[in-house]
């Protein structure tokens, strides 16, 4: 909120403003297009042109185009997953902007906490591993936090898994989780409710372990292992820790 004010002294200076489909982003880019009196745009996953974009809508079931007015400024937030990141050798121009706008002191800063981990960063992980409620307690989590760490995956969780108590939000995958796009993602005990499945629609190879055989993950998944995931989960582990 406090950094809204300064983009929007900055606004008539560029044609776009654009921010990722993260918390952060959510938060701070309506305020921004408020201060401006313009319409934003939610969730960029393909650019037409400078004005037309393309945007999921019904839990990723449908795509819809969307068009800016050229009269405004054009505010946006981008689904980071749609894309692959930037080469890191690349250099990015980087202009220092100080303000003297006095920021607005109906809220303040308090403090910045989040758990650790050893383990990579969820959002921007290689491969992913995630549980579901069918994973049955916090204590079971381990199984999958093990299993995580002998491929050196991200570990994550279906919101009823969250909601469960199993695990913290900060894990959670799906519409109101994280959006993900790893090369590969393993599911072990998540039936594939729509709010998950777009949370990793984009993601290269889905691997579903559930008891199941009707559950929706397995119409996504690109394989599927049917039966006990207390069977099938430590036997894994086991094959990939040899």
């Amino acid at each position: 909120v406090n950094i809204a004010p300064q983009v929007f002294k900055l606004a008539n200076e560029y044609t776009h403003i654009l921010g990722p489909s993260t918390t952060f982003g959510k938060d701070l880019m309506p305020h921004i297009a408020a201060l401006l009196g313009v319409n934003q745009i939610s969730d960029i996953m393909k650019v037409l042109n400078s004005h037309q974009f393309q945007r999921p809508i019904y839990a990723g079931n449908a795509i819809l185009t969307v068009e800016a007015s050229k009269n405004h400024v054009v505010v946006a937030t981008v689904r980071t997953a749609s894309y692959k990141a930037a080469k890191e050798n690349n250099q990015a121009t980087i202009e220092v902007f100080t303000s003297n706008i006095k920021p607005p002191n109906h809220t303040r800063f308090i403090k910045h906490s989040s758990g650790s981990s050893d383990r990579p960063d969820l959002q921007t992980a290689n491969i992913v591993v995630s549980g579901g409620r069918a994973v049955g307690s916090s204590e079971n989590f381990e199984m999958i936090y093990k299993l995580a760490d002998v491929i050196s995956a991200a570990t994550g969780a279906s919101r009823a898994a969250v909601d469960a108590g199993y695990v913290p939000n900060e894990m959670q995958v799906g519409q109101t989780g994280k959006i993900i796009a790893p090369d590969l993602y393993i599911a072990i005990g998540i039936s594939g409710a729509i709010q998950h499945i777009t949370g990793i629609k984009d993601a290269g190879t889905i691997v579903a372990i559930n008891k199941d055989e009707d559950a929706p993950i397995f119409e996504v998944a690109d394989i599927g292992l049917v039966g006990d995931l207390f069977k099938i989960v430590p036997e894994l582990h086991e094959l990939l820790n040899s």
